[in-house]
């Protein structure tokens, strides 16, 4: 197997490889972190290896010791994009924490038990989106057209991307 960890920080301007800490081997991960606006430092892990589930995307992050990604802030957009193009598959979509199944047109981090926008506000929908096509999409995914946030179907097969820290 092949890990790719990198650290990223975005104060330090620099790069730094370090063996992966708890991971599952049967992924390769790639992880970038910024300190957020309360400068606690997140890592984002990028899980390219097989398509999942949102909920077995979930499970695999808790797994290893992380939780399914949120994004916040611009910080960590800027992150997880680092993380993504410092990954083997640039080409998305991957599933991040963001659910409306237990309120229709209201989500939340399913990882921090935090509706989205919590404090700041801050959301990165693709134009049009979520619009819940079919009745059926109540799970958040980035990279489904470009680096912009869509709902989809909870049971779609897609990648993955976990955080630690934050």
């Amino acid at each position: 197997m092949r890990y790719v960890v990198l650290v990223f920080l975005f104060a330090a301007h620099h790069c730094v490889s370090s063996p992966p800490s708890r991971s599952n081997a049967a992924h390769e991960r790639t992880d970038v972190g910024a300190p957020t606006s309360e400068e606690v430092s997140k890592r984002y892990y990028v899980f390219n290896s097989r398509g999942v589930t949102f909920f077995e995307a979930w499970r695999l992050c808790q797994s290893v010791g992380h939780r399914l990604a949120t994004i916040t802030n611009q910080n960590d957009t800027r992150s997880v994009e680092a993380a993504i193009q410092a990954s083997s598959n640039s080409k998305g979509p991957w599933w991040i924490a963001g659910t409306d199944l237990g309120n229709e047109g209201v989500f939340v981090w399913i990882s921090t038990n935090q509706p989205v926008g919590f404090r700041t506000g801050y959301s990165d929908y693709a134009p049009n989106q979520p619009d819940n096509a079919g009745g059926n999409e109540h799970c958040l995914e980035i990279g489904h057209d470009g680096g912009t946030w869509n709902d989809a179907a909870c049971d779609a097969k897609h990648r993955y991307i976990c955080e630690h820290g934050g």
